[in-house]
């Protein structure tokens, strides 16, 4: 089986790259064994000043495989579940690094991709790359910590806003909202975020650590309480019948043969 993270390392930097560009980097459960793996590593390593989470291909990631959602829901047994588990896990170990997590985007950062970049502490982003909700369209909620860390940034209503009501965001509008922190053209994203990796851990290490640590206290209580009960409501969503007609349209749309790729 090819891999779909790698991890490397210049310097002081660990670079996690997402790799499985012919799915659009989707997010499936041996993806999200991968990434946990990763991040252990990285965790356990006390050469690392800084991470920087990136994606080969065009698109960052298209979020969950929805073929296998699907026909784990019609199914009814407990791969939807087993995934939703596996995601947040990562997300709870990304979080609690005492290192910086830089999200790279280019493309579509799209549902749990979304939610990926909004869990790492700073995003460079494409100018070319757009940030895609897509939950409410599949009659679902969120998952990956979405709902929670778009709340946190933007507070309630303009969460909900984005939620229920956007379906994407531009890099500039993200930006304006202060979910991105620098835009570069595309030629130009991976030393834009080098180059803030860099200034990063020109700061010593304890004050990088203290200050991620008390930001955290703020930012960041409830997170797995919350992530429990993110899962239990998109598994609420996902029994219904108006997820599983929504989910095959978007399928049958997908596989058209008049259909394109983002």
């Amino acid at each position: 089986m090819e891999s779909k993270i790698t991890l490397t390392s210049s310097d002081d930097i660990a670079f996690v790259t997402m790799v499985n560009e012919a799915r659009a980097n989707s997010i499936d459960t041996a993806f999200c064994d991968e990434l946990l793996g990763a991040l252990r590593e990285i965790e356990g390593s006390s050469k690392y000043r800084a991470v920087i989470l990136q994606a080969k291909g065009r698109i960052f990631s298209a979020g969950g495989e929805l073929r296998q959602i699907f026909d784990g829901v019609q199914r009814s047994d407990s791969y939807l579940e087993s995934l939703i588990t596996a995601l947040h896990a990562t997300i709870v170990t990304m979080r609690r690094l005492p290192i910086p997590v830089i999200a790279s985007v280019q493309g579509a950062a799209a549902g749990a991709g979304f939610s990926l970049a909004m869990a790492c502490d700073l995003v460079v982003a494409s100018s070319t790359a757009r940030f895609v909700v897509g939950y409410a369209k599949l009659g679902t909620s969120s998952d990956g910590g979405l709902s929670f860390h778009l709340a946190r940034r933007l507070g309630a209503a303009r969460a909900l806003e984005i939620l229920l009501t956007r379906d994407s965001l531009t890099a500039d509008e993200a930006m304006q909202l202060g979910l991105v922190q620098s835009i570069a053209e595309p030629a130009s994203l991976q030393d834009a975020t080098l180059a803030l990796a860099r200034k990063v851990i020109d700061v010593p290490v304890a004050a990088v650590r203290e200050m991620k640590s008390l930001v955290g206290m703020v930012a960041e209580d409830g997170l797995e309480r919350h992530l429990e009960q993110e899962k239990h409501a998109f598994l609420r969503c996902a029994s219904t019948k108006e997820f599983s007609e929504r989910v095959a349209q978007f399928i049958a749309n997908a596989e058209s043969p008049r259909s394109t790729s983002t």
